[in-house]
């Protein structure tokens, strides 16, 4: 008897419910996976394998024959990422595997791929990088070996370098963005769109944050709790948060003119920034562990009492810490420059317009509130200050001697 009969009332609860069970049973289809490596240079040697989305790190391993050849197989309901290794440490192949497939991987001067298209893509894409990467390292260190003594023709082929890698890295930005933005359902663009050449990224998220929020809402619509899309997850967290600083930190930077703004110090003094009258001005911020740590404290007091004669003067900030705190080191450590601490919501908010994301940071600055450098180590600083120190030096006067005296000159 037929599931549907006309002579029976049509009841459409009763196919959505067959429907929904028909997908759960596609999508919870065991398929077989054969992996089938071709590597002559891996003969004899075991190739262990892991899955991203594996509790363990390392789920199984295989040795390779004296031929080169070597399979793995393995069952899986849905599309998996497996990465192979000799070492367990670097990871020269990256296989994206769905249910059924039959992949064959051979060596020879480079990686040749049937049976999954989007392992070929992965492979080829990063093989790219790779021999991108390894021009650029030996173009560079045959710059280096040359004389020292020939500067120009260094400097030469150096600005040549600078231009061959601006030129190489646009053209892998560009596959990477056309692979990633045009497959963003698949599981590679998670490794493609977060590429890198020599620990730069390729697509920076401060310019393609769209495409990654795409990749991102793209896999997450296809497989929510796996772990590979978990972790992009956290990858984009990350990347979401270093340019937030990014952004703070280019609020201000050398070169620019600090705003101008009132504090309180610990003490109940009101000072005004810039205003306090100095040469050069040292605005250093602290956390707690900062204010803590004697030698940054050791530091700042060397730095202090060598440059003041020449005309420094320095406020430390404490960013959330109780004005008692502040006090209590002003005595211990003999701090004669102003503290003030940063608690409330309106103090804290100044850090943002001084671009101070991360503690601790600094601000060197003139008289008149221009920038000179920015969280730069304190020896970076007194550096700085030794430069400021001799230009600003008035050159003694020169007495003319006797006999240089012009003849017509009053007696």
């Amino acid at each position: 008897m037929p599931i549907f009969s006309p002579k029976k009332k049509f009841n459409p609860h009763v196919l959505i419910s067959i429907l929904v069970l028909m997908g759960f049973a596609c999508t919870t289809r065991f398929g077989k996976v054969e992996i089938v490596l071709k590597v002559p240079n891996w003969a004899g040697r075991w190739v262990y394998y892991r899955n991203h989305d594996s509790e363990n790190t390392f789920f199984d391993s295989v040795l390779v024959s004296s031929k080169g050849i070597g399979t793995v197989t393995f069952q899986t309901t849905e599309p998996i990422v497996v990465a192979f290794t000799l070492d367990k440490k670097s990871y020269p192949l990256l296989v994206v595997a769905k249910p059924d497939e039959i992949i064959n991987l051979t060596y020879s001067n480079g990686w040749q791929v049937n049976g999954s298209l989007e392992t070929a893509r992965v492979i080829e894409f990063q093989e790219k990088i790779d021999k991108t990467s390894q021009f650029l390292s030996e173009f560079e260190q045959k710059i280096e070996s040359l004389d020292s003594s020939n500067v120009r023709l260094k400097d030469s082929l150096l600005r040549v370098f600078g231009q061959v890698k601006d030129s190489l890295k646009d053209v892998l930005r560009n596959e990477a963005f056309l692979l990633a933005s045009s497959n963003p359902y698949d599981l590679s663009s998670a490794f493609i769109v977060n590429a890198q050449l020599n620990s730069e990224q390729l697509l920076p998220y401060n310019k393609y944050s769209k495409l990654y929020h795409k990749v991102d809402s793209s896999l997450a619509s296809l497989y929510p709790q796996k772990q590979i899309v978990l972790d992009f997850r956290k990858t984009l967290e990350f990347h979401r948060f270093t340019d937030s600083i990014s952004r703070i930190e280019n609020v201000l930077y050398p070169g620019m003119v600090i705003p101008t703004l009132q504090f309180e110090t610990f003490d109940g003094k009101s000072i005004t920034i810039p205003g306090i009258w100095a040469k050069w001005l040292l605005l250093y911020f602290l956390d707690k562990e900062s204010i803590e740590n004697s030698s940054i404290v050791y530091g700042l007091k060397n730095l202090y009492s060598r440059y003041k004669p020449a005309g420094i003067e320095m406020v430390t900030f404490g960013v959330k810490a109780d004005s008692l705190v502040l006090v209590q080191k002003a005595i211990s450590d003999s701090i004669g420059w102003p503290q003030i601490p940063l608690n409330d919501e309106l103090s804290l908010g100044k850090l943002q317009l001084y671009g101070i994301a991360r503690l601790p940071g600094n601000i060197l600055i003139d008289r008149w509130g221009k920038v000179l450098a920015k969280n730069a180590p304190l020896q970076v600083i007194a550096e700085k200050l030794d430069s400021l120190s001799r230009v600003s030096k008035p050159k003694p006067a020169i007495k003319p001697k006797a006999d240089t005296v012009p003849a017509n000159s009053p007696q």
